[in-house]
């Protein structure tokens, strides 16, 4: 075992828990088992994937075993009201079946949903156990996958339930997402938009100009933009590991309205890229009211957006529904809204002073 530096390495994350690198490339999910070897000597596997990516699962395991390392499946079906502690009990038990020891690797490969479960998994069961997070939706590539953050959900609400826990590696293989349906690659296109509006206006100005590559996936230009956008993620984390320096909540950026929607909707009618962008669209609207985005700015965001076929509008505001919802959040500390706005393209500011007619009307403009 020793450090290795591959070309597609997109960055490494420095916290002060962890150390470790983030892989983003081409066509290299085959060569897990030899990573794996870089970071940990791990002599056991268990993979816990989303059913519906049941041939990467299995192309894990195999060059998991060609390394030597004996690797079980298992698989969870597809969906956030899988993410539950239901589920988690049910893995653990496979997992004592199994005889699974600390020093053993759990492989998380799927979406965010999956990254979420397994590294929760991880986290809890004999008070920690190594994992590591293959990403096969965009979203998760771009976001769930790096940070630590890991959590089922509650009846009351997303995420409730969770840690901070750092795999030791990311191993991302754009080309997995060929086999994402049009509407989850769409989706995941709004976390990477967002890291370019509130941290980097380069990283925007190349979504404007290479979109036809880029919803195309072109293996060259996708995996160079999801690159970029990833070592955005990677920088904030390794700043501001557990959100206490306020530099990582910038992340949440359209997140306040658009977890509030995903919640009055019933997780049911957005993906949630779908329903971040409509969240960046009243953080927006917000700014401008605040004196700070231009209404050019405004619809430069819109634009972009709906370059990528992102909705910037919806049918199903409610907005009595949303602002409880809000007040719900996470992010909300004595009854005060820390929101995340822009003061232009590229600079993302937190603001709790927010005023609730402001959220009102910006919630009317978004209804269709």
């Amino acid at each position: 075992m020793g450090k290795v530096n591959y070309d597609d390495l997109a960055s490494e994350v420095i916290t002060s828990s962890a150390t470790y690198p983030v892989w983003v490339g081409w066509s290299i999910i085959d060569k897990i088992g030899e990573r794996v070897k870089t970071v940990y000597d791990a002599k056991v596997a268990y993979v816990v994937a989303d059913e519906g990516v049941n041939s990467h699962a299995r192309r894990v395991q195999v060059s998991m075993e060609s390394a030597g390392i004996p690797t079980y499946l298992f698989f969870v079906p597809s969906g956030e009201n899988h993410k539950n502690l239901d589920t988690v009990k049910h893995i653990y038990s496979w997992l004592a079946n199994h005889k699974a020891e600390r020093g053993h690797m759990i492989v998380a490969v799927g979406g965010g949903v999956i990254g979420d479960l397994a590294g929760f998994v991880a986290a809890t069961y004999l008070r920690g156990m190594p994992f590591s997070q293959v990403p096969t939706t965009l979203l998760s590539m771009m976001d769930a996958s790096i940070g630590g953050k890991v959590a089922v959900d509650m009846e009351q609400g997303k995420n409730l339930v969770g840690s901070f826990y750092q795999p030791k590696f990311v191993l991302s293989d754009v080309e997995t997402l060929n086999t994402l349906p049009a509407r989850e690659l769409t989706s995941g296109w709004a976390e990477a938009i967002k890291h370019g509006l509130i941290l980097d206006e380069s990283l925007l100005n190349l979504f404007e100009e290479k979109h036809s590559e880029i919803a195309a996936l072109d293996p060259e230009i996708s995996t160079e933009i999801i690159r970029k956008s990833v070592a955005i993620k990677a920088r904030v984390v390794s700043e501001d590991e557990k959100e206490t320096l306020g530099i990582r909540i910038l992340l949440n950026y359209g997140h306040t309205v658009g977890h509030a929607i995903e919640s009055t909707t019933g997780y049911s009618k957005y993906l949630h890229g779908e329903a971040v962008s409509i969240g960046m669209m009243a953080a927006a609207l917000l700014s401008n009211s605040m004196g700070m985005m231009s209404d050019e700015e405004v619809r430069r965001q819109e634009i972009v957006l709906n370059q990528y076929d992102l909705p910037t509008t919806s049918d199903a505001i409610e907005s009595e529904k949303i602002i409880e919802a809000i007040k719900s959040d996470k992010k909300t500390v004595g009854g005060s809204v820390n929101w995340v706005l822009l003061s232009k393209i590229g600079k993302a500011v937190t603001n709790n002073e927010v005023p609730e007619t402001f959220l009102l009307e910006a919630l009317s403009q978004l209804s269709k």
